[in-house]
């Protein structure tokens, strides 16, 4: 189970951000499935397609099932819905595409969620392929698909990719909301979401809860029409209003491990970080991603803990990894454009920015930069 699922799955399809969403749950009983797909709203279940138990399509009003190994046949006649079908080779897709709607073909590339999953097609042979009509329209591409190789398979003829892993990463480029003589707190956050950035932190350490809340109900809204995430810094207590997808705890904040007793594995959870035992820790409390710095001194915040520079990136990046963590590092403080390559080469995962964004007098060359380093 992935934090907020089935909401995440919902704003993609509302958003337009995906056409279709496949529910791929084999370790569900069938009573668990009917619970889990109960909970989507009756407006997007049109565009929901079923993998396993077949039969709830038809009981839960969802729009389409798709065949693999362990359903290779439908157990009954499905009126009206999408039929879907798996494909490994030229030959199955050839044999398969007269049947159904769409056949996924895969690995087109090296998969994403799956470790050892290699690309079973050459971009020459699938080009090929379609260039003499033995792949048309109805081939989707499936297994290591990332939003960096759409233009790559719109080059070898595809309309239509699937993702899995990449669906579910951390965006990479997160924006920490702040005001100035130029923005408001929703007014730099707009300013994020219209720049391409879906990563939204919500920080207002100086402001009440109730400031806080009316910001995240103008803010919530405009996020789920770009499926971006939204979280708030340091407020556990405001995640049972809904109107966020996670939580940020800074090391003066609820302990981290204290903080997961709450969100457990439905909402986010980060934490601040300065050295390699804190994010250790951090880690071992159940922390899902990391943000560590100061980078360099930032105005945007009071208090800074010891500056670490590019070394100091080097150090814990090191400690996680001889300790067998990949958790999602961001680094933070006073980051600019000119810092994302040599950040980049630590291993983090991805920045977080405020000052970057809101002093920049070129705001769409600047979140293209960000964007075009970390995504």
């Amino acid at each position: 189970m992935v934090f907020r699922e089935q909401e995440r799955i919902t704003t993609w399809l509302r958003s337009g951000q995906a056409e279709f969403f496949h529910i791929r749950k084999p370790q569900m009983t069938e009573a668990q499935l009917r619970e889990y797909l109960s909970a989507f709203p009756t407006d997007v279940r049109d565009r929901l397609t079923l993998h396993d138990f077949h039969h709830l399509a038809e009981e839960l009003q969802l729009g389409g099932v798709h065949l693999n190994s362990r359903n290779p046949v439908l157990a009954e006649p499905l009126k009206g819905k999408r039929i879907s079908a798996s494909c490994h080779s030229l030959e199955e897709f050839a044999q398969k595409q007269t049947f159904y709607e769409y056949c996924f073909l895969s690995p087109v590339f090296d998969s994403v969620s799956k470790q050892g999953y290699t690309s079973a097609f050459s971009p020459e042979e699938l080009k090929k392929a379609f260039a003499e009509g033995v792949l048309n329209e109805k081939a989707v591409a499936l297994g290591g698909v990332t939003q960096e190789k759409i233009p790559v398979l719109a080059e070898i003829g595809f309309s239509a990719c699937a993702s899995v892993g990449e669906m579910w990463a951390l965006p990479r480029t997160m924006f920490i909301t702040h005001e100035n003589s130029r923005y408001t707190y929703l007014a730099s956050a707009r300013l994020a979401l219209d720049n391409g950035l879906r990563f939204v932190q919500l920080r207002m350490k100086e402001a009440s809860d109730e400031e806080v809340l009316a910001v995240a109900e103008e803010l919530r809204p405009l996020c789920d029409a770009k499926a971006a995430l939204l979280t708030v810094d340091d407020r556990v207590h405001l995640l049972e209003t809904g109107l966020f997808d996670g939580v940020h705890v800074g090391k003066n904040d609820l302990p981290v491990a204290e903080a997961k007793k709450i969100t457990g594995n439905r909402f986010l959870l980060g934490a601040t970080c300065n050295t390699s035992a804190d994010a250790l820790k951090a880690v071992a409390d159940g922390a899902d991603y990391l943000g560590v710095g100061p980078f360099r001194f930032t105005e945007t915040k009071k208090k800074l803990a010891p500056i670490l520079g590019l070394e100091g990136y080097a150090r814990i990046m090191q400690a996680l990894t001889q300790h067998g963590s990949g958790i999602p590092v961001y680094a933070i403080g006073g980051i600019t454009t000119d810092d994302l390559i040599p950040l980049k080469q630590t291993g983090i995962h991805g920045v977080a920015i405020s000052g970057a964004l809101l002093h920049s007098n070129a705001v769409p060359q600047t979140s293209a930069e960000l964007l075009k380093m970390f995504g």
